[in-house]
């Protein structure tokens, strides 16, 4: 029969975390700087002591956690979260400690380094580890609270997230400097269906750059399919297409030395809402991850970030 739930220590919940997150109880022991044997002894034992199977070991393949494993391990995340955040509480002057937060994976370069920066100055002993992601792992991140807090679009978020508005960017078009569109003013999107186009292929992304031509009743034509944003950008001002984008970089110049003209589309487009996104679980939100927040807030939304009236993290 299991035992009374006083006897799961902390000690064996950090270590079932760590073993869990690596997928090797030799990695989980070097990031702890302890024995390998101690972190199998101490998953056993609980295991033992929940009655279940947490892990199931595998020489060749490592860890792979069971059904009630990923069950107690978002829970244990949660669990090791909250502890922190109470501990830090004592000490209300400072904040220390980690928060995981998610970035959209085009979202990163643009926001990430001032918003770390930022944060490192207002609360210097606080770490922020970064998880990138696409669309489509937004919630599942927030939901197994590998993050607690994420910088996204609103695109593919469920009732299950939260969101907070902090920008709204709209849709363009872009080309090569050399392009014969370039310099033009608008350009609609029948002359666009009529180019190559070079689609940024992110899951939810790809979804949302179709539809915009498939919602007035036009097929683009895709040439190249890329999954990193500069990619695009390279070999569209090379001259191998145009392509349809949101954030627009400071510089037009890119990697290969080209550079990209912009023009905004004469048709009504869907623009993309920049939010953060936060589990609706019914947890409270720590004190590391409102902080998080607020920076956001202050260096993407600035004062207009929100409506008075709007749910906040």
């Amino acid at each position: 029969m299991p035992t009374s739930r006083r006897d799961v220590s902390l000690t064996q919940l950090t270590y079932f975390l760590a073993a869990a997150e690596h997928g090797s109880m030799t990695a989980a022991a070097d990031e702890l700087f302890i024995a390998q044997s101690a972190i199998s002894t101490a998953i056993t034992h609980l295991e033992s002591q929940l009655g279940v199977q947490l892990m199931i070991r595998q020489r060749a393949r490592g860890l792979q956690l069971t059904a009630a494993g990923e069950d107690f391990l978002q829970r244990t995340r949660q669990i090791l979260a909250e502890l922190d955040d109470a501990v830090a509480s004592v000490h209300s002057e400072s904040l220390t400690g980690r928060v995981s937060v998610g970035c959209f994976r085009t979202l990163a370069p643009f926001f990430l380094p001032t918003l770390v920066r930022d944060l490192g100055e207002r609360a210097p002993q606080l770490h922020v580890d970064v998880t990138e992601l696409t669309a489509d792992e937004v919630a599942p991140a927030l939901t197994a609270h590998r993050v607690e807090v994420a910088l996204t679009y609103d695109l593919g978020l469920d009732a299950t997230v939260r969101r907070e508005q902090l920008a709204q960017v709209p849709l363009y078009a872009a080309v090569a400097q050399h392009h014969p569109l370039a310099r033009r003013e608008s350009v609609s999107l029948a002359e666009l269906a009529k180019e190559p186009l070079v689609l940024l292929d992110l899951p939810l992304s790809r979804d949302y750059f179709l539809r915009t031509f498939t919602d007035h009743g036009l097929q683009p034509t895709v040439r190249y399919r890329f999954e990193s944003y500069e990619a695009v950008r390279a070999m569209v001002a090379m001259g191998h297409g145009f392509t349809l984008l949101n954030q627009q970089p400071k510089i037009e110049s890119t990697y290969a030395g080209g550079s990209l003209y912009h023009i905004p589309i004469l048709e009504p487009t869907r623009s993309l809402d920049i939010v953060l996104a936060w589990n609706d679980d019914g947890t409270l939100p720590t004190r590391r991850a409102r902080a998080f927040a607020d920076t956001c807030r202050a260096v993407i939304g600035g004062a207009d970030a929100a409506p008075e009236d709007a749910e906040q993290l």
